[in-house]
């Protein structure tokens, strides 16, 4: 089933807002009242959201999935964005130095200047690059929520893809057990 397939079978008449980034950025998109969301996770090359979905989006949850750490592969992410539709409502792009960019890349031309969203932490030193691929949105991580908002009336409905991979060796913070 196509990303745009599960986040339909989901969130159907919510405006929906895929966000492909980090999983310690979450902290961005915690509102009050909370949001509904979703995580997306790679299960033998598709994309797929686990039963415990959907959920809030509230600071526990965001503490708690800063450490549910996905498996990350580039290619697999790539080959499910190429198939991505205007079901989805909005795709943000983290760009985390300039790693967005073959994300970027592989959304369907069509929907980038209209469907997609650029985000960043404080600055896009790469934003040329991606308006020359068609994107013509970008705002900060903290802005991305206020720009989705301008684009409905509808209740806003997250998914998440996390496309860095941490574990155990290159992120460092005090380690719970799960």
């Amino acid at each position: 089933m196509k990303i745009s397939d599960q986040i339909n079978r989901l969130f159907s008449g919510y405006f929906t807002v895929l966000i492909l980034d980090n999983e310690v950025t979450l902290d961005a998109f915690i509102t009050t009242p909370p949001l509904r969301w979703a995580r997306l996770i790679n299960q033998d090359g598709q994309y797929v959201i686990p039963e415990i979905y959907p959920t809030v989006m509230t600071k526990e949850e965001s503490d708690r999935e800063e450490m549910n750490w996905d498996r990350v592969d580039i290619g697999v992410l790539r080959t499910n964005l190429s198939e991505l539709d205007h079901i989805v409502d909005l795709i943000a792009i983290g760009n985390n130095a300039a790693q967005g960019l073959p994300l970027a890349e592989s959304l369907p031309p069509a929907l980038r200047p209209e469907n997609s969203a650029v985000i960043y932490g404080t600055s896009l030193p790469e934003q040329s690059l991606y308006q020359g691929m068609g994107y013509k949105t970008f705002c900060p991580r903290t802005d991305l929520l206020k720009t989705a908002s301008q684009r409905t009336e509808k209740e806003i409905a997250l998914c998440f893809i996390n496309t860095i991979e941490h574990n155990e060796q290159n992120y460092h913070a005090p380690w719970t057990p799960r």
